[in-house]
């Protein structure tokens, strides 16, 4: 609420009474003007240095500034319980314990289970390195049957290859130089006719044939060499050999011949079986390297069994310690421990009874805050950080200190607020709650500076909350401010005057004005100085402008 707003206000005046009274009247009144006007010790106020600030008033609770659900994830009945509510504990202090009977039986049969596994694992691993090494042994020291049969199959082919080679050039090289045993037999046979025939020819030339050979030429047979050599006696024995000869010449020729093919067809075929013999080495080679990648791959196969079962004994072992981890974690939760120092605020389980969750709440109360709620027209001027004093009916007049830590966005639930259910609480103006609906309210939480001691949590508290505050300025009664006609602020001072019973004049002073309190008004410029005497009810005073007045006495 802003100060002209306050000033518009009409507030009743106080009426003097006693002592003061008759000295007002003994000075011609103080309703007055001019001249001789006393003022009474509470219509006046010296000016000086004083905190002003602007707060609200609320009803807060006590609470730990850290409160915990000490919880479990076990089901089954609780077995011990050492504290009750109120009860103080030391971090590390056991709270209580947990049936875990089933969880051992369950996790002895799991841990029987994985070990079964794990050891048909760990065999299968030994097994698979055992295949893979003797079958390895076998192949460095060439015991492999499949490549060594291999191997001999090569042999034979290359042998059989190498026989057909031999026996082809054997048979070429006897067919260039005539040393075929069929070709060397038909050549003697061939020169031994071919001699019978020379001797026969020489022999008919003795006879007196001139020319034998033409002679068989145009008459080759018996009948006519005997008409044209009928003049030469024993020319027909002669000519008749001579037939003889030339006939067994031609059969030798042919026989030759005949044989020269043979020959021929006895290199082709051997030839053609050194073709054969080759496909069937080289196919044997082929075989061979086969057999060998064959080898290799089933090695190979082999070492990747190994890898296999490897990993799946791996698997069997990592699987045997997160199936029973959760086994182990509740075994261990059987125990259940205070997590800090602090103080227990409830417990909700019971010896004998399955645990639901939560066993009990501990607070730790080495901070301490307040819970409050806050109206929503002081609520705006709210920050993080504003200074609050409270007190408890716990600790009577002791004062303690704080600061607000958080200030809610969101409105309480309705009739929920702490402030809402003081039916005296009220707002910076001091302005009292609408006895009608109840307004929105704001939770806020402060946090407890310095002492602590003898605060109870739970224990109910009378906040106020520093909305505003203005520090090292002077102070006047907000009263003693009015709004002159060009829109300044002014006081009422009595110039020349300190202390009771002096006298002096009365004058204005422009003043500015910060925070207002529920009594005082800060000044935070003007004309206005340290120790000058303020009329506290300046805005109803100003026909004492310029007056001589007299300071009275406290009554």
């Amino acid at each position: 609420m802003s100060l002209p707003t306050v000033l518009r206000f009409t507030r009743p005046r106080r009426l003097f009474t006693g002592a003061a009274a008759a000295l007002c009247l003994a000075a011609t009144g103080c309703s007055g003007g001019g001249d001789g006007t006393v003022l009474a010790a509470h219509e006046y106020r010296t000016a000086k240095v004083e905190e002003v600030s602007r707060a609200v008033q609320t009803s807060a609770t006590v609470a730990a500034a850290r409160t915990e659900a000490v919880t479990t994830a076990l089901t089954g009945p609780l077995t011990y319980l050492s504290v009750v509510t109120g009860d103080r504990v030391e971090e590390g202090q056991l709270l209580a314990t947990v049936d875990v009977s089933s969880v051992q039986r369950e996790l002895a049969n799991q841990k029987s289970q994985q070990a079964t596994a794990l050891t048909s694992e760990l065999n299968s691993v030994e097994q698979a390195e055992q295949r893979h090494r003797q079958y390895k042994e076998s192949l460095d020291q060439s015991l492999n049957p499949e490549v060594n049969a291999a191997q001999a199959a090569l042999r034979t082919a290359t042998a059989a290859h190498e026989d057909a080679v031999r026996a082809f050039e054997a048979k070429k090289a006897d067919a260039a130089d005539g040393r075929d045993p069929r070709l060397v037999e038909q050549q003697r046979a061939l020169e031994e006719s071919r001699n019978q025939v020379l001797n026969g020819e020489i022999n008919l030339a003795r006879s007196g044939v001139a020319s034998a050979a033409a002679l068989l030429q145009t008459e080759p047979s018996v009948e006519g060499v005997q008409q044209s050599v009928t003049t030469h006696i024993g020319t027909v024995e002669a000519a008749a050999a001579l037939q003889n000869s030339v006939k067994e010449l031609s059969n030798r020729q042919e026989a030759y011949t005949t044989a020269l093919q043979a020959v021929d067809r006895d290199l082709a075929e051997a030839q053609r079986q050194v073709a054969a013999t080759f496909e069937s080495k080289k196919e044997a080679a082929v075989s061979v390297e086969s057999a060998k990648l064959a080898a290799r791959q089933q090695l190979d196969s082999l070492a990747s069994g190994v890898e296999q079962a490897r990993r799946a004994a791996q698997v069997a072992r990592e699987s045997a310690g997160q199936g029973t981890d959760h086994l182990t974690r509740d075994l261990n939760a059987s125990e259940i421990r205070a997590p800090f120092s602090g103080v227990v605020v409830s417990v909700g389980s019971e010896v004998g009874r399955p645990v639901a969750g939560s066993v009990l709440t501990l607070a730790d109360d080495s901070g301490m805050i307040l819970h409050t709620e806050v109206p929503e027209i002081d609520v705006a001027d709210l920050r993080p950080g504003a200074e609050v004093t409270f007190t408890t009916a716990a600790t009577g007049g002791k004062t303690f200190r704080g600061k607000v830590s958080r200030v809610s966005p969101v409105a309480g639930a309705p009739g929920g607020g702490l402030s809402a259910q003081q039916p005296g609480a009220a707002g910076a103006a001091g302005t009292p709650q609408s006895s009608g609906a109840q307004r929105p309210t704001f939770p806020v939480e402060i946090t407890i500076d310095g002492d602590t001691k003898d605060l109870r949590i739970g224990g109910s508290a009378r906040a106020r909350i520093v909305l505003a505050a203005d520090k090292g300025g002077l102070a006047v009664p907000r009263e003693a401010v009015f709004e002159r006609a060009d829109g300044t602020r002014a006081v009422l001072v009595v110039a020349g005057a300190e202390g009771p019973g002096a006298r002096g004049t009365v004058e204005e002073r422009r003043v500015e004005t910060g925070t207002e309190g529920d009594v005082t008004v800060a000044v935070t410029g003007g004309e206005l100085k340290k120790g000058e005497t303020v009329i506290s009810q300046g805005s109803t005073r100003r026909d004492l402008l310029g007056t001589t007045v007299t300071l009275g006495d406290e009554a």
